[in-house]
């Protein structure tokens, strides 16, 4: 009789342990993204830059039509109460590009995870990390961003 309320007892921590790793995956809510576009060169000098104004839109994109030269300028987008945009700069290791596969929030940290690969149309031994513009469909304010490979 012991040795079934022991394993009665393990079983039941084990329940909770369980039940609260799995409370704290869930408080991680995934957000809806689109991956705009990838620049090589530098938009910010920061990591991550939340662009959260049309103001810092704007500057941003004064940026991109500088850097375009000649060619037609890209169209600003408009940024609204329904979501937000953020630039972020992965570093490459094994490839020259990557691929945004998930974006998740929680606790004011923006979780952003990433897939390397070698994209065709960028010289293979170019390491020069992108600058990405990613448009979140949420209204977050996030005070840390990670990205995991």
């Amino acid at each position: 009789m012991k040795i079934y309320l022991y394993f009665l007892l393990l079983l039941c921590i084990n329940c909770q342990s369980q039940t609260s790793i799995n409370r704290s995956v869930m408080q991680k809510s995934e957000i809806e993204f689109e991956d705009n576009y990838h620049y090589p060169y530098s938009l910010t000098e920061s990591n991550f830059l939340i662009i959260d104004t049309q103001d810092k839109m704007d500057k941003v994109y004064a940026v991109i039509h500088q850097k375009t030269g000649g060619k037609r300028l890209a169209p600003i987008p408009t940024v609204t109460d329904e979501e937000t945009f953020i630039i972020i700069k992965p570093l490459l290791k094994n490839a020259n590009d990557v691929s945004v596969e998930k974006v998740s929030f929680s606790n004011n940290t923006l979780y952003i995870k990433i897939k390397e690969f070698n994209n065709p149309s960028i010289d293979v031994t170019d390491r020069q990390s992108p600058n990405i513009l990613l448009k979140l469909l949420k209204k977050i304010s996030a005070k840390k961003v990670i990205t995991q490979y």
